[in-house]
C-alpha cells in the first residue's frame, strides 16, 4: 500500500471516530514515512484531544521541519498558542497558515480573535471580513465582524453584520442579544428592545439579557423598570458583575449611595480587574457622607495598584534642554462631545497661546456629534483614540513627543486613566473633570487652587502633588442663550424658596438632614429639588421629608429639564443650596449666572470645597458656611435680608462675568505659567 493510500485509510478510521485505531495507523505510517507532514499534523490533533499538548507541538513542529509552509501545521500550532494566551506566537502561525492557504477561513477567523485579544481591533476587521467572504454562512464570523465594527465606530455596518448572524441562526439567543447591544449603541432603542425581548423569549433565564434590557429601559427614562431587570439579572446569575454594577448606578440616582457602593463592591468580587467598574466605585464614594476622605484615598490607591500596574519611569525630556521652548500639550478626555465638560475644553483649546504651546486633543469618543466636530477644529492636532487600547495610544503620545499630558476625566465614565498610567509624557496632570485623586503615581499633579485645597491642609488626601493656580481650579464658559435674570421672588412674596438643581445623587444623608432641619426650622420656607427619572426614588425622597416632619406642600420636585427650562427653573429660587460632601460644579455657576447666590458648607477637601472656591471667586464669601448649624443660621438670616439679596441678584451676572471664574483667557494664562514652572522642574540639572 502506498503512503497516500495508507494515509487515506487512517483518515477514514479517524473520521469514523475510532481514535485509538487511527492513532495506531498514523504511527505505523510514520514508521514507514517519518517525514509525511499530513500524518504528523493529524497525529498531533489526536494527541491534543488526549491532553498531550507538548507531544502534539513536537509533531506539528516536525511537520514544519519537513514542510515549512504547511498550512495545517501552522493552523494547529496557532490554536495551541492561542489556548495558552501566547498571542504573538499564535498570530505568527495563523499568518503563516494564511500565507500558505489564503482561503483558510478558520485561520482568518482565529487570527482575528487573537488580534482583538491583543487590542488592535481595527486590524481584526479585515480578518473577519475575510472569514465572512470565505464562509458566508458562518454566523459566528458575521457576529465577530459585527462586534469589531461596532467597537471601531462603524455602527451601521456592524448592525448589518449582526443582522446576518441572526438571519443565519434565528433561534440562537446570543445573536439576538448581540444585535440588541449594537442597535442600542447606534441609538435604535426600540430595535434593541425588540431583540432583547426575543433573546429572553428564547431563554427566559438569560441574565445578561435582563441586564441589557435594564440599560435599554434606562435610555427610555424608565428607571424603576430598569431596576427590576438589574435585580433579576443578579438573582439569575449572582456572579454577573455588570448586573451588580448597573444596579449600583441605578440606585445612585435614588440617593441610595451607600447601597450603590455595596453593589459595586459586589461587582468587583466577581470581576476584580474591571477598570470601569472600579472607577465607578471610586466616583461613588464621593457621594456618601458616611465615607471618610482617607477611605476614599485608600480605594483610589487600590484601583491604581490593581489596574494601573507598577509606576513607570518618566520618559526622557526631549533635547535640547530649553525650558522656554514651545511645548506640546495634550488633553485626554472622553468628553469631546455634548457634555458639561465640553465648554471648559472649548476654553482651553481656544485660549492657549500658540506661540508657546502646540495643542493636541486626544478624544476618546466613539459616537461623535456636532460638539466633537466643533472642538476638533479648535485643536492644532486631534486624535480619535476611542477604539484603541491604552498601550497603543500611549505609544502614539510618546512618538508625537508630547511634553505635558493632561487628563480631564479622572474616574468619570469613559475615562482613559490606563493611558496616563503608562506615563507617556514627561509631565502629567489631571484637571477639572473629577473632584478627587486618581490614585495613579504616574500623574504628577492635580491642578487645583488655594481655596479648594488650602496649602498645608489637604495634601495627604491625594496621590498626586498639588499644582495650585492662583485663583480658580477651573473656569466657566457663560451660556449665550440663557434667559435674563428676573426679580427676587421673595421680594413680593411671604414665601422664601431654596432650591438645588444638582444631581439628586448628591443629596447625601448628612446633606438631607441639614436641609430638612433648615426647612423645618424656617417658617415660610420651601425647597425645590431636581428629581431623577425614578418615580420610586422621588417618592422615597418625599417620604423622607415627611418623616422629618415637613409637609408635602413645602417640598417640590422638578423632573430633569431641557437646557432652556433648566435655566428658567433658577428664576424660582431666592437662594440655591450646594449639596455636600460632593459639591456642585458648573451647576453652581449656572445658578450665579441666573442671579441666584449659592449657600454651601466648606468641607475638608476639594470635593466639598469647590463651592467655596466659586463663591470666593465672585466675592461672596458670606455664602460659605463652616458647618451645618452655621448654614442654617446664615440661611435664616438671608431670609430677613431680602432687599440686600435682591440687590445681589440684580448685579450677580455682571459680577460673574468680571470675576476669575469666567475669565477664560486669564485662566489659561495662569495655567500656562504654572505648567511652565512645573516643566522647569522636570528638566535634568
Amino acid at each position: 500500500m502506498s503512503v497516500d493510500e495508507a494515509f487515506a485509510a487512517a483518515v477514514a478510521v479517524h473520521q469514523a471516530g475510532d481514535v485509538v485505531r487511527a492513532e495506531q495507523l498514523y504511527r505505523e505510517l510514520l514508521a514507514q514515512s517519518p517525514g509525511h507532514a499530513p500524518t504528523l499534523c493529524n497525529l498531533g490533533v489526536l494527541l491534543v484531544r488526549d491532553g498531550k499538548v507538548d507531544e502534539a507541538k513536537q509533531f506539528y513542529n516536525l511537520a514544519l521541519a519537513v514542510s515549512p509552509d504547511h498550512p495545517d501545521a501552522h493552523f494547529n500550532l496557532g490554536n495551541l498558542y492561542r489556548r495558552t494566551n501566547q498571542l504573538r506566537e499564535a498570530a505568527a502561525h495563523f499568518t503563516a497558515c494564511l500565507n500558505g492557504n489564503p482561503n483558510h477561513a478558520s485561520a482568518a477567523f482565529n487570527l482575528g480573535l487573537v488580534i482583538v485579544a491583543a487590542g488592535d481591533i481595527a486590524q481584526a476587521v479585515e480578518l473577519f471580513r475575510t472569514a465572512v467572504r470565505l464562509e458566508p454562512q458562518n454566523a459566528d464570523a458575521h457576529g465577530r465582524l459585527g462586534d469589531v465594527l461596532v467597537r471601531t465606530g462603524e455602527l451601521p455596518e456592524g448592525v448589518a453584520a449582526f443582522r446576518k448572524s441572526v438571519q443565519l441562526k434565528p433561534n440562537d439567543h446570543r445573536w439576538h442579544y448581540n444585535l440588541a447591544l449594537a442597535l442600542a449603541n447606534s441609538g435604535d432603542t426600540s430595535g434593541a428592545s425588540e431583540h432583547i425581548q426575543k433573546a429572553l423569549k428564547l431563554k427566559p433565564d438569560y441574565a445578561e439579557a435582563h441586564n441589557a434590557l435594564g440599560l435599554n429601559l434606562e435610555t427610555l427614562g424608565r428607571k424603576d423598570d430598569a431596576l427590576f431587570h438589574y435585580q433579576e439579572s443578579v438573582r439569575l446569575k449572582p456572579d454577573l458583575a455588570d448586573g451588580w454594577s448597573n444596579l449600583g448606578t441605578n440606585l445612585t440616582e435614588q440617593g441610595r449611595a451607600d447601597e450603590a457602593i455595596d453593589c459595586l463592591r459586589e461587582s468587583l468580587v466577581h470581576r476584580p480587574f474591571a477598570p470601569p467598574i472600579h472607577s465607578n466605585l471610586c466616583l461613588m464614594l464621593n457621594y456618601s457622607s458616611n465615607v471618610k476622605p482617607e477611605e476614599v484615598l485608600a480605594e483610589h490607591r487600590t484601583w491604581a495598584v490593581r489596574l494601573a500596574g507598577p509606576t513607570r519611569d518618566r520618559p526622557p525630556v526631549p533635547q535640547p534642554h530649553d525650558p522656554d521652548r514651545r511645548l506640546k500639550i495634550g488633553y485626554l478626555s472622553a468628553d469631546f462631545r455634548n457634555h458639561t465638560v465640553s465648554g471648559f475644553i472649548e476654553t482651553l483649546l481656544t485660549e492657549h497661546d500658540r506661540t508657546k504651546f502646540e495643542v493636541y486633543a486626544y478624544a476618546s469618543v466613539i459616537r461623535q456629534d456636532e460638539t466633537t466636530a466643533k472642538l476638533a477644529k479648535l485643536a492644532d492636532h486631534v486624535r480619535f483614540v476611542g477604539s484603541r487600547i491604552d498601550e497603543l495610544v500611549a505609544e502614539d503620545i510618546k512618538a508625537e513627543g508630547i511634553d505635558v499630558l493632561i487628563d480631564l476625566g479622572g474616574h468619570t465614565a469613559g475615562n482613559r486613566l490606563g493611558i496616563m498610567a503608562q506615563r507617556p509624557a514627561p509631565l502629567q496632570a489631571t484637571l477639572f473633570g473629577y473632584p478627587n485623586t486618581t490614585g495613579i503615581p504616574a500623574i504628577d499633579f492635580r491642578i487645583t487652587d488655594p481655596v479648594s485645597d488650602p496649602p498645608g491642609t489637604t495634601e495627604h488626601l491625594y496621590v498626586e502633588g498639588l499644582l495650585r493656580l492662583p485663583e480658580t481650579a477651573w473656569v466657566y464658559r457663560p451660556p449665550v442663550d440663557a434667559p435674563p435674570v428676573t426679580a427676587l421672588p421673595a421680594a413680593t412674596s411671604k414665601k422664601f424658596t431654596f432650591g438645588c438643581l444638582n444631581n439628586p445623587a448628591k443629596i447625601s444623608d448628612a446633606c438631607f438632614a441639614t436641609w430638612a432641619k433648615l426647612i423645618q426650622s424656617a417658617p415660610g420656607s420651601r425647597l425645590v429639588l431636581l428629581a431623577g427619572q425614578s418615580q420610586a426614588g422621588s417618592k422615597r425622597l418625599l417620604d423622607r421629608f415627611m418623616k422629618a416632619g415637613i409637609l408635602r406642600d413645602r417640598i417640590e420636585l422638578v423632573m430633569r429639564l431641557p437646557k432652556k427650562d433648566y435655566f428658567e427653573a433658577f428664576q424660582l429660587f431666592d437662594i440655591s443650596l450646594d449639596p455636600f460632601p460632593y459639591n456642585g460644579g458648573v451647576t453652581t455657576v449656572d445658578s450665579l449666572w441666573m442671579g441666584v447666590p449659592v449657600l454651601g458648607i466648606a468641607g475638608s477637601s476639594y470635593v466639598s470645597r469647590q463651592g467655596a472656591m466659586v463663591m470666593h471667586s465672585v466675592g461672596l464669601p458670606e455664602f460659605v458656611a463652616e458647618s451645618s448649624d452655621d448654614l442654617i443660621r446664615r440661611a435664616k438670616a438671608w431670609m430677613t435680608r431680602r432687599s440686600e439679596l435682591a440687590e445681589i441678584r440684580a448685579g450677580l451676572r455682571e459680577r460673574v462675568q468680571t470675576s476669575p471664574i469666567a475669565d477664560g483667557r486669564g485662566y489659561v494664562r495662569n495655567l500656562e505659567t504654572t505648567l511652565r514652572r512645573a516643566w522647569w522642574d522636570v528638566l535634568p540639572v
